[in-house]
């Protein structure tokens, strides 16, 4: 289809820049003179057009039939992070003085959503520990803190802070990394935690003098966890990318595929159904937007940690608008989307994830070039011609041949306008420059159709031209039968185009007197 412009614009410069002819005659003697031009001679083959194009998405399958394919890896991808977290702690009250030096507390780790935990270990994160005392210590004193359900390198995690003599208050800190949480309470809880808390050097403590410490757990990221991780709904940052089918990006609307598939695959790494909700709208040359508006579908749980789970939900025209989607012709595709992790509630299975999870999902078309072309549209303006045009007042009549053997599946139909400095159309012709080549039950050409078609230029068009400054082409495809039918695509087709011009000039010829 590009071809059309430049080869109209090509016949259009070679008579206005035809030679003067230089007749040796005596003065004042009027000449008519007849002469017809080859102009072009042009095949275009399908395969040719396809391997001219650069990172195309037209591919050639191996029956030669063209298939739009297209991928883009990675739009969405989900982390543990986005699936597991844990926040941060409130500080726990934990009161110890001389005649009381030891405090226990079971409590309830927080969670997000009703996640419940039956075991993690931490990959980092930090136990906040503070100390107020109503007195000053006489000398430097020490308080064990242990975590009962929690192991270190396989052992009760246990960790000691000193208030500085002469002191009343303390803020300290100790890394969390590689500390293992059994939250099950012997196997009849979940998310317990059992802290407990002892001031050692009890003679350094003033009687009377209760002191309260605190701990509260902050900057929690898990390594490894099981249990159910809640119902939550988690969004991903929207962004966009470029989606181009290549050689009809200059055309709009009548594009329609008869079997239109989009394909969403799902990786996952983590052990618990998601449901993934998406939204991609594709904005095409014009600016106009439609949207996909596709089903959410659900991503299957992995079965075991480091086994990969493959969920594809397969979208067509009884899903998603993906007809109205790809017959806008979008150019670039915005997306966004959001997870909701166990969206049926609990399973039989425990949940489980770990810092190398994640969920991926990739967009894939794969999809033959099986359509329809219903008055489907390219409007171009070549401007600013520039041709030399004054030997056009010694014409009285052009006329330009087409002759076109077409394996193409479609009508092209040509309109040419003719605009002025003021951007009006003054003139024009139209162009029946293709038929449809028939085409079999399965939507495969039989033959070529054979077609020859003359536009005669006479002196008031020839006049008209003479004032263009650009050109406007609006060429209208039909598939078979006006656009009914639906045609297959094959590398082997082509279009043969023969254009000559004839040209009935009427020169005076002046010699010197």
């Amino acid at each position: 289809m590009k071809k059309v412009g430049p080869l109209a614009l090509l016949i259009f410069i070679v008579f206005a820049c035809n030679k003067e002819l230089d007749f040796d005659m005596i003065n004042d003697i009027e000449v008519k003179s007849s002469a017809t031009v080859p102009l072009a001679n042009l095949t275009l083959s399908i395969e040719d057009l396809v391997s001219d194009i650069e990172d195309s998405t037209l591919v050639v399958d191996p029956s030669n039939a063209l298939r739009i394919y297209y991928r883009q890896d990675s739009v969405f991808t989900y982390s543990i992070d986005d699936i597991l977290t844990i926040p941060d702690q409130d500080p726990l009250p934990l009161p110890v003085d001389k005649t009381q030096p030891t405090f226990d507390l079971d409590v309830a780790l927080g969670t997000i959503a009703g996640a419940q935990l039956y075991d993690a270990t931490f990959e980092s994160g930090k136990i906040e520990f503070t100390v107020n005392s109503n007195d000053t210590v006489q000398a430097d004193t020490r308080f064990r803190f242990t975590y009962r359900n929690a192991t270190l390198n396989g052992a009760t995690y246990v960790d000691t802070f000193t208030l500085a003599a002469g002191t009343s208050s303390l803020i300290d800190s100790s890394d969390l990394d590689g500390l293992v949480f059994d939250f099950t309470n012997g196997g009849n809880s979940v998310n317990a935690l059992s802290i407990g808390l002892e001031l050692i050097d009890t003679a350094n403590v003033n009687p009377g003098n209760v002191i309260i410490c605190g701990v509260a757990m902050q900057n929690l990221r898990v390594a490894v966890a099981n249990g159910y991780f809640g119902d939550r709904v988690q969004a991903a940052p929207p962004g966009d990318f470029d989606f181009k089918i290549n050689g009809l990006e200059r055309f709009t609307g009548g594009f329609y595929l008869t079997d239109p598939r989009l394909t969403l695959i799902t990786n996952s790494t983590v052990g618990l159904p998601i449901e993934i909700v998406t939204e991609f709208i594709g904005e095409n040359n014009d600016r106009k937007r439609v949207a996909l508006d596709n089903d959410p579908f659900l991503i299957q749980a992995s079965p075991a940690p480091g086994v990969v789970a493959v969920s594809n939900l397969s979208l067509d025209p009884t899903n998603s608008d993906i007809t109205d989607f790809l017959a806008n012709i979008p150019q670039k595709i915005y997306y966004s989307g959001s997870i909701q992790i166990n969206p049926n509630g609990p399973s039989a299975n425990p949940n489980f994830i770990s810092n190398t999870s994640n969920v991926v999902l990739d967009f894939e078309v794969d999809v033959p070039m099986e359509f329809r072309l219903e008055d489907m549209r390219l409007d171009q303006t070549v401007e600013d011609i520039g041709a030399d045009l004054e030997n056009l007042d010694n014409l009285d009549e052009l006329t330009v041949f087409f002759q076109s053997e077409n394996r193409l599946p479609f009508d092209l139909n040509l309109s040419v306008s003719f605009i002025n400095a003021l951007g009006d159309s003054i003139n024009g012709f139209i162009l029946p420059l293709l038929s449809a080549a028939p085409v079999d039950g399965n939507g495969r050409v039989t033959g070529p159709t054979i077609e020859e078609n003359p536009v005669v230029f006479d002196r008031d068009m020839i006049d008209d031209f003479l004032k263009i400054r650009d050109l406007r082409f609006v060429a209208s495809v039909n598939t078979t039968n006006n656009g009914q039918t639906s045609v297959k695509l094959y590398s082997d087709y082509d279009l043969k185009i023969k254009a000559a011009m004839q040209a009935k000039g009427n020169y005076q010829i002046s010699g010197d007197q």
